[in-house]
């Protein structure tokens, strides 16, 4: 631990409410100011409005292509 001796001057007691207070509060204002100063946020949150879905292709357009022959098929003679 880095700062282990601040326990020497602040009791944990008080210290460690005042740290996790300090997290809280900081975490609030930022929430806060992301729902206020921008427009995404609320949007996102609230569901928003959905995307129009893509037009089902036809069955046409996804019909697997044909193969022509080059040449006529082989015979055979018997």
């Amino acid at each position: 631990m880095n700062q282990g001796k601040i326990w020497r001057v602040v009791n944990p007691t008080i210290g460690v409410p005042i740290f996790l207070g300090t997290v809280v509060v900081a975490s609030l204002f930022v929430h806060y100011q992301l729902l206020t100063k921008t427009t995404w946020v609320p949007t996102y949150l609230q569901g928003g409005t959905k995307a129009a879905a893509p037009k089902a292709a036809d069955a046409t357009s996804m019909a697997a292509p044909t193969v022509t022959a080059q040449t006529p098929a082989p015979t055979t003679k018997q």
